[in-house]
């Protein structure tokens, strides 16, 4: 990674836990939903990678899958 990408990851990490003040436990359930949802959109991105092309063009959107997995997991 580079700090190009380091500080984009802290930007959005900033936008969506520590955006609106809360108590500490709020904070915290903020922080690991926002971690679940990191982990998921990897692994949904792993799992596309790993799809052949004939796969990809079996879901109907081959190209939109591309872009999706190219994405960082940080990135919507």
């Amino acid at each position: 990674m580079n700090s190009q990408s380091l500080s984009s990851l802290r930007n959005i990490l900033v936008e969506n836990v520590l955006a609106k003040p809360a108590r500490a436990h709020l904070l915290r359930e903020r922080l690991v939903a926002t971690l679940r949802e990191w982990r998921r959109r990897m692994r949904s991105r792993r799992e596309l990678a790993a799809l052949s092309v004939l796969e990809l063009k079996d879901i109907g959107y081959p190209a939109r899958a591309e872009a999706e997995k190219a994405k960082p997991f940080w990135r919507a």
